[in-house]
C-alpha cells in the first residue's frame, strides 16, 4: 500500500532534503510538500483521507506550527502529526503533545534517529527525543508509551483512540464519528487490550 507523508516546512533545502530522504528510505511513498500554513491547510484539505503522517515545522512564515497543529487536530482528528523544531524546547514539546502531536523531532537529529522516529510514529508510537524524556512525568510516560502498541488497530479504532486521548466520552465519540455508542465501547475494549492498559485515562493526554 502506498504511504503518503505531508511535509510542511518553509526552508526549501531542508524540506526537499527530507523528501529525498523519505523516498530513499521507504518503499511506495508519496510526499506532499507545503511551505507555509496556508499551503499546508490546503494540502490537508485535499489529501487528509490518504495522509499517513504530517511532518510540521514549528516556525513558518505565516504563523506557528503549533497553531496549525491545534487546528488540524480539531478538523482532522485521525491525522498523525509530528512537530519539527530547530530547538529542543521542553515547554514547546509538552504543549504540542498535549495538543495531540505524535512526535517532537529536533531538526538537528541525526539521519538514523530521524528515520527511526518516523518508523516508530508510522507504527503507532510516539517519539520524544532522549534529551527531553526527563521532562515527561511518569504518568505521562505511561500514557504515551502505551500508544506505541497500536499498530494492529484498524483505521476506525485509530480514530476512536485519537478522540479518546482528548478525554471525550463514549457518547461524544459516537456522535463525532456518527456510530453507535455500543460500537465505540467495543472499539475501546480492543484499544485498551492492544495498549496493555486497564483504564482509558491511561491513554489520555494530561490537561
Amino acid at each position: 500500500m502506498r504511504m503518503q507523508i505531508l511535509v510542511i516546512d518553509d526552508c526549501d533545502m531542508f524540506r526537499e532534503g527530507l523528501v529525498a530522504l523519505l523516498h530513499d528510505s521507504f518503499q511506495n511513498i508519496a510526499a506532499i510538500e507545503a511551505d507555509c500554513i496556508a499551503s499546508g491547510v490546503e494540502a490537508a484539505r485535499l489529501h487528509h483521507h490518504t495522509i499517513d503522517l504530517v511532518l510540521l515545522d514549528h516556525e513558518l512564515p505565516d504563523g506557528l506550527g503549533v497553531s496549525l497543529l491545534a487546528e488540524m487536530r480539531v478538523e482532522y482528528p485521525h491525522l498523525s502529526i509530528a512537530i519539527l523544531s530547530a530547538w529542543e524546547d521542553p515547554e514547546l514539546m509538552q504543549r504540542t503533545l498535549k495538543l495531540g502531536a505524535v512526535g517532537y523531532i529536533p531538526k538537528n537529529t541525526s539521519t538514523a534517529i530521524l528515520l527511526s522516529a518516523i518508523r516508530l510514529i508510522l507504527a503507532g508510537g510516539l517519539y520524544i527525543p532522549e534529551g527531553l524524556l526527563s521532562y515527561i512525568t511518569s504518568e505521562k510516560s505511561q500514557s504515551e508509551l502505551a500508544v506505541q502498541h497500536t499498530e494492529h488497530l484498524t483505521g476506525r479504532q485509530r480514530e476512536v483512540l485519537a478522540l479518546l486521548r482528548t478525554g471525550l466520552s463514549n457518547k461524544e465519540i459516537a456522535r463525532e464519528l456518527s456510530i453507535s455508542e455500543a460500537t465505540v465501547k467495543a472499539h475501546v475494549t480492543i484499544i485498551l487490550r492492544s495498549c496493555g492498559v486497564s483504564s482509558r485515562t491511561q491513554l489520555q493526554y494530561p490537561r
